[in-house]
């Protein structure tokens, strides 16, 4: 799967990019889908708007109608068939719960507290432990290649052996750096995403409303304005709420301000119990948008 401008500098563990990517994939399938369907529902209701016309003319719109909702229908089915949105979640879930065990792993919290490679196999093995709670079976076709379970990431064994000053520094510069940026992308995108899709909507509603007083007094042809408009006007907000602009905008920004009271603790030098404690904290805090992860991560 591509990268993109949300995508973390650091590469691996193997298994969060595999399921990383196979969440993306989900997402983007899931969206699309909804997509072609609120475009579709959206040209029945242009078709329907348009004049009568002749008897052969009129058969052909009906005929084009009954198509176009044959294949909303079937991609109705496939939606529910298919069922992205819960591939989306539960990839999702695993793709952040392998990367909090992996930052938990890097300062040895809990049973990590030992070696690198006594270490690396209790996470490898709650890696596998974790995958086999969740079923993702049907949607693993989709992913190339496949998460194998033989998860060493590079970067935490270059830095295993890091004092806990240094471990801070580099968490500071490579987790709550990188998350708080990747907040405020989502934040800002969201922000504006949401107020471009609702000005849309409220435009398209006025348009609606003024071709209809230009039609009733008879300066423009009597043409279904208001119910074209109105539907394009649904079509718009049902998009803005699946893709839930405003709440995660909100989200995204009450995040940011966690991330910072936790990186002025981590700035006050702590003890090195003291600094596993507010590791903690913070994977607890990041993984808390995926609330299944919230149950998990206390085991």
């Amino acid at each position: 799967m591509k990268r993109t401008q949300f995508d973390r500098e650091f590469i691996g563990p193997d298994s969060y990019e595999c399921f990383n990517n196979l969440s993306k994939l989900c997402q983007k399938r899931y969206l699309r889908n909804v997509g072609i369907q609120l475009v579709l529902l959206l040209l029945i209701s242009i078709i329907a708007s348009i004049p009568e016309l002749s008897a052969i003319h009129e058969k052909l719109k009906h005929f084009i109608q009954l198509s176009l909702i044959i294949i909303v229908l079937i991609l109705m089915v496939v939606q529910f068939k298919s069922n992205f949105m819960d591939g989306w979640q539960k990839t999702r879930f695993l793709a952040e719960s392998i990367l909090s065990q992996a930052w938990l792993l890097f300062f040895r919290i809990n049973k990590y507290n030992d070696e690198i490679n006594s270490s690396l196999s209790v996470f490898q093995d709650r890696v596998k432990s974790m995958k086999s709670e969740i079923n993702i079976t049907e949607f693993l076709k989709f992913s190339s290649p496949i998460s194998n379970d033989n998860d060493n990431p590079k970067w935490i064994i270059e830095n295993f052996t890091l004092t806990n000053s240094e471990k801070i520094e580099f968490y500071i510069k490579h987790r709550l750096n990188d998350q708080e940026k990747y907040y405020y992308k989502k934040t800002l995108y969201n922000t504006r995403k949401g107020e471009l899709f609702f000005w849309l909507g409220i435009s398209s509603m006025g348009i609606g409303a003024i071709l209809t007083i230009l039609t009733i007094i008879d300066i423009i042809p009597n043409f279904a304005y208001l119910g074209l408009f109105t539907t394009l006007s649904a079509a718009i907000f049902s998009w803005k709420q699946t893709k839930r602009f405003e709440e995660l905008s909100s989200t995204y920004s009450v995040a940011i301000d966690e991330l910072k009271d936790f990186k002025k603790k981590l700035l006050l030098n702590p003890t090195e119990d003291r600094t596993k404690e507010i590791i903690y904290d913070v994977e607890k805090s990041i993984s808390r948008e995926h609330k299944l992860w919230i149950s998990k991560i206390s085991d």
